[in-house]
């Protein structure tokens, strides 16, 4: 599993073996960078932003006790970047941890538009249904679109998120509870019949 491999590369980082956080930064950069991309945008920050989060992991390799916590030390620290940068820009509205007013995910969209065996008109539909998918997630309030991002595009477990979030697991299956209540509300009817059809097939 892809967890795995890096956990394993976090133990030989912690020892003291020069290439494996090299290798490490490699794995986990993508994932950093699309998480950096949803949280605010086209950025010329970017760059910086990366390479603060891996020089902050480094320096902190000790502490990431147990290594299943490498995710979710990385992306907090990704976070508040994020944050930082939004208010140099003047962009950051705070969220009130009282915004809260299974869950949906959208790594088997990926999927299914990546798919080989897909016809061109199938690979159509299903992208025009996750760009639907898309913008009715950033309409979502901000703790929960955060939450939302986090479980359905890095799928990080409910433990994971509310570390990164510095909350609760209850206040995280809230968060994605309501997601999934506002994303039905915000989607056209035809992308929610045929989400609903897709789900009911598995």
């Amino acid at each position: 599993m892809l967890q795995a491999a890096e956990h394993d590369l976090l133990i030989r980082a912690q020892a003291g073996i020069c290439d494996a956080f090299a290798e490490l930064q490699a794995r986990l950069e993508s994932p950093v960078r699309r998480f950096i991309w949803r949280l605010i945008g086209t950025s010329d920050a970017e760059d910086d932003i990366v390479q603060d989060a891996f020089i902050a992991l480094y320096k902190n390799l000790h502490r990431i006790y147990p290594v299943e916590r490498l995710r979710p030390y990385l992306f907090r620290i990704v976070r508040n970047r994020c944050y930082d940068e939004l208010r140099r820009l003047g962009r950051f509205r705070q969220v009130s941890l009282d915004d809260d007013d299974d869950e949906p995910g959208e790594s088997w969209l990926a999927g299914t538009i990546t798919d080989g065996a897909s016809q061109p008109e199938e690979v159509t539909h299903w992208l025009m249904l996750y760009l639907d998918v898309q913008k009715a997630i950033d309409r979502l309030p901000e703790l929960q679109r955060q939450t939302l991002i986090l479980y359905a595009e890095e799928e990080l477990s409910y433990q994971e998120i509310a570390e990164v979030m510095n909350t609760n697991i209850g206040t995280v299956k809230s968060r994605l509870f309501y997601a999934k209540k506002g994303l039905r509300q915000l989607l056209h009817a035809d992308t929610v019949q045929a989400l609903d059809a897709e789900f009911n097939q598995e």
